[in-house]
Formats: structure tokens, C-alpha cells, sequence
């Protein structure tokens, strides 16, 4: 293989790599983001949970307050339908005091729902805290995770970038500009590429035979006439299995 191929496939594998760790890093904030998002939702869950309970707790002690004006009032009808004068009189205050009976049993009966839903939020409560305290802890953990990782991948990315100089140093301009063109014309940064069974594995298309025969003999520098590739013959693996492996150099 053509040292200048093997430089570009140097040079290609630091910068997929550099790729691939730019866009792990890239992710790390999306990924905190996200954490901090359902913790904040998990936050409001509960907060909802405590303002319900803080309402029912409300409204009961309402309503026992509403209760203990019922039944004043009751011994206070009572006390004046014994006092009654006339038919008038007493079928008023019985009206007025079945009234009060019925508002108690109302209020009693309303008060027992909110003891039930105040023992379920309660314990809805318990476990939305829970959940909480997981959420911001695991967010924490996170956090501290993702800096470790977020140094180490920079000082990755800074290795990298040395190495990838050193790589660029061995190159003739004009290979150099051919990289980056090519670099920026694939998407997925794959420049250098294999020759197998006279086809390559950039396009898949298959090269002319004066153009393998070159390769196979280690001709200077090629490129494929479909894709624009650099191409390249590995010494056990791109053979034709017709002709064997190409004479190792």
C-alpha cells in the first residue's frame, strides 16, 4: 500500500473518530437537558399532590366548623320548639332544624370522601417524593458523569487533532486538497476506500481492469472513476480470486 494511502486512512480514522466524539459530546447537554426536564415534571407532579391535599384539608376543616354551627343551631331550634306557641311556630322550627340535619349528614358524608382522598394523596404524595429524590439524584450522577466525560472527550478530541497534523504533514497539497473535497462531497467522511474482487466499497461499482491491474501493481496514487474515492488494495483481502493476492510490496 502507497504511503500516502496509508497517511489519508491515518488521517480518515482520526477524523471519523473526532466525529464520532464531537457528536457524543453534543449530546451530553441534549441528554441533561432531558434528565432535567422530567425531574422538573416530577417536581410539578408533586407540588400539584400537595396543593389537592392542602385544599382537602381545607375544605374538611370547613366543614367541621360548618357541622359544629349546624348543631349549635339545632339545640338552639330545639330549645325554642319546646317554647313553641303555636302550629306555625313549630312546623317552621322543625323545617329549619330537619334542614340542619340534613346540611350535617351532607357535610359528614363529604367529610369522609376527603379522609379517603387525603389518605391516597398522602401516599401518592410519599411516592412522588421518592420518585423525586431518585430523579435529582440520577441527575446529579448524571451531571457529574457527563463533565468527567466532557474533559475526556476534549483531551480525546485535542490527541486527535495532533495526530491528524502529523498525518497532514506527510501529505503533498495537492493529496491534501483532494481529501478535504472529497471529505465535504460524502457525508459520511469516507474518502480513502477498499478495492475487493475489482469493485469498491465506496460505490460498489465495479473499476476497469487496466485500472486494478495498476492497483494490483502499486501504481501512484488512484481514485475511482465512479465516485471519486481514493482507492486501495489491501494485501490479503482486495484480491480477485482468480488471479490471488496482489504481490506484497
Amino acid at each position: 500500500m502507497l504511503p500516502e494511502v496509508q497517511a489519508l486512512l491515518r488521517l480518515q480514522d482520526c477524523d471519523h473518530a473526532v466525529t464520532r466524539l464531537e457528536g457524543e459530546l453534543a449530546e451530553l447537554p441534549k441528554r441533561l437537558d432531558a434528565l432535567q426536564k422530567e425531574t422538573a415534571a416530577q417536581a410539578k407532579t408533586l407540588a400539584t399532590l400537595e396543593a389537592k391535599l392542602k385544599a382537602d384539608e381545607s375544605e374538611r376543616r370547613k366543614l367541621e366548623g360548618d357541622v359544629e354551627r349546624h348543631k349549635s343551631k339545632i339545640v338552639k331550634l330545639k330549645k325554642q320548639l319546646n317554647e313553641a306557641q303555636n302550629f306555625t311556630q313549630t312546623q317552621a322550627l322543625e323545617h329549619e332544624i330537619t334542614w340542619a340535619e340534613q346540611a350535617i349528614a351532607k357535610a359528614e358524608e363529604r367529610e369522609l370522601e376527603l379522609l379517603m382522598e387525603e389518605e391516597q394523596l398522602r401516599a401518592d404524595i410519599g411516592t412522588a417524593k421518592g420518585a423525586l429524590l431518585a430523579m435529582q439524584k440520577n441527575f446529579e450522577t448524571e451531571r457529574q458523569q457527563a463533565l468527567t466525560r466532557h474533559k475526556a472527550g476534549l483531551a480525546e478530541i485535542a490527541t486527535l487533532n495532533e495526530q491528524r497534523k502529523s498525518s497532514l504533514a506527510t501529505l503533498t497539497p495537492q493529496v491534501t486538497s483532494i481529501y478535504e473535497r472529497l471529505r465535504k462531497k460524502h457525508k459520511n467522511g469516507v474518502v480513502a476506500v477498499e478495492v475487493v474482487n475489482t469493485q469498491c466499497q465506496g460505490c460498489f461499482m465495479e473499476i476497469r481492469l487496466q485500472l486494478w491491474q495498476e492497483l494490483r501493481a502499486n501504481q501512484p496514487f488512484m481514485t475511482c472513476e465512479n465516485c471519486g474515492r481514493v482507492l486501495y488494495i489491501h494485501p490479503t483481502t482486495g484480491f480477485d480470486p482468480q488471479t490471488g493476492p496482489a504481490p506484497v510490496q
